[in-house]
């Protein structure tokens, strides 16, 4: 027995789909190497948003000299105007970094 699914219905499914971390009219400011200026962001959310490891570096101002690619997954950023970054802590022990959700900040807890 063969199952058909006409096209059509994998093109609204697709059109469909929420975007990652927020809705569609939140797309354009959280694209790869983009973020909402003022807001707080844990560095596994910018990577999830299409930050390349690279980029999260070269944007980041302030940050500590153990700063580097391979640990930015529980460090929190703030977006500076032009997607700039700033280092604002690490969220390890005893905690970690919790995303906000849409147009809200990500924190410590």
């Amino acid at each position: 027995m063969k199952f058909t699914i006409p096209l059509s219905i994998l093109a609204s499914l697709a059109v469909a789909s929420p975007t990652p971390h927020g809705n569609a009219g939140e797309l354009e400011a959280r694209t790869s190497g983009s973020c909402q200026n003022g807001l707080k962001y844990c560095g596994t959310v910018l990577l999830g948003l299409g930050w390349p490891r690279s980029l999260i570096i070269s944007r980041t101002e302030g940050r500590p000299d153990w700063l580097s690619e391979n640990s930015l997954d529980n460090v929190l950023f703030h977006c500076n105007s032009g997607s700039r970054l700033s280092f604002i802590a690490s969220c390890n022990a005893p905690g970690f970094c919790k995303d906000g959700g849409p147009s809200k900040s990500d924190y410590c807890t």
